[in-house]
């Protein structure tokens, strides 16, 4: 009997621990789950600093309040869906949301209990990301090297 519940306990580590990896898709302008893990939540900062010294903008905050059957593996900035609740700097965010011109961004997705996988992005100036750290899946946890 104890051996079952090793191998029961054993069996839902391996496949609650599943690597939560996103990328930023330049053509289609989403950020993507590498193995289509849904995007529950994701944090957003622009890491840019305007000539006086103060940061653009506060901190994003994305997370999904829907149907958890419901969501989705990818999101755009463009066209969020009404189900993620937005917060920036804590407090309750209603509007459109526009990333800004020639600014750097880093974007993390948390979840699992792991620790978060990072991806920075940058903006040109329309505000269209032409740049990322991570176009496409990578393996290994963290942030390469710009």
């Amino acid at each position: 009997m104890n051996n079952t519940k090793y191998i029961i306990i054993l069996f839902f580590i391996l496949t609650s621990c599943q690597k939560h990896n996103i990328y930023f898709d330049l053509k289609i302008q989403k950020v993507v789950s590498c193995n289509n893990i849904p995007i529950t939540s994701l944090e957003v900062d622009n890491d840019s600093i305007k000539p006086d010294g103060f940061p653009y903008e506060g901190g994003f905050l994305f997370v999904w309040e829907g149907n958890n059957d419901l969501v989705p593996s990818n999101f755009s900035f463009n066209n969020i869906p009404k189900e993620y609740r937005c917060t920036k700097g804590g407090i309750l965010y209603k509007s459109k949301i526009k990333l800004k011109p020639n600014c750097r961004y880093i974007v993390k997705k948390s979840g699992n209990g792991l620790n978060p996988h990072v991806i920075t992005i940058w903006t040109d100036k329309k505000g269209i990301v032409y740049k990322t750290t991570h176009p496409e899946c990578i393996d290994n946890e963290g942030t390469p090297e710009e």
